[in-house]
């Protein structure tokens, strides 16, 4: 079994986010590894139930199950959806004259069926936070298994629109343009939007860089 983070076999292509596209390159780089299923699922703490579903594109996998994966790889989101995967591990050292952005659009995209979701800053793969442009699409509550909980803490600010902000531990909050709430992520948390119009925010979380550990993500 390989351990270490290597070049994976080549022909994965752009990234994308089709299920098809994402699921082909998961399995990619599981076998790549010369992972089984049960040995990703884990690494991971994703079912293995999920995780063939992915493979198969079968299901939209959501933010916080993609981190979870790339963390089980020992990729970054970034390099996750990388054209060309690394094959040399990165090191969390002190960095100095930090500097990157991201244009209207240009973010990592990707959606389930209740959120889309924009990764910016994708391009600085060790950093302190995830920031993270959500449209809220759904008006229903999410499935319990689709509430996120992973570590560290998580800065929210509503750019437009109404939500409500369900948490674990407290009452359903609810939040309009402007408003802003900051919690502990290891709570289980969702949203749902609230107003006809679209609805949209901006959530930075906490992490030492983007391969978080210990999510519990959703199918």
């Amino acid at each position: 079994m390989k351990t270490t983070r290597q070049h994976e076999a080549s022909g994965l292509g752009a990234a994308t986010t089709g299920e098809q596209d994402f699921g082909m390159r998961i399995k990619t780089i599981r076998q790549a590894r010369e992972l089984t299923l049960e040995q990703v699922a884990e690494l991971s703490s994703v079912s293995i139930s999920t995780l063939s579903k992915i493979e198969k594109g079968q299901v939209s996998a959501s933010f916080d199950t993609i981190a979870k994966i790339a963390s089980a790889f020992d990729y970054s989101l970034a390099e996750l959806f990388a054209e060309e995967l690394p094959n040399q591990p990165l090191t969390s050292g002190a960095m100095q004259g930090r500097r990157t952005y991201t244009l209207a659009g240009k973010g990592i995209a990707f959606t389930n069926p209740w959120f889309r979701y924009e990764v910016h800053a994708a391009e600085l793969l060790v950093k302190g936070m995830i920031p993270v442009v959500m449209d809220i699409e759904t008006q229903q509550l999410p499935p319990p298994e689709a509430w996120s909980q992973h570590a560290g803490e998580e800065f929210i600010y509503v750019l437009s629109g109404e939500v409500m902000l369900h948490t674990q531990l407290y009452a359903p909050l609810r939040l309009a343009k402007g408003d802003s709430a900051y919690i502990d992520s290891t709570m289980r948390h969702t949203f749902v939007r609230l107003s006809d119009e679209a609805a949209g925010l901006i959530s930075i979380c906490q992490t030492e860089k983007l391969d978080i550990e210990d999510l519990a993500g959703f199918s």
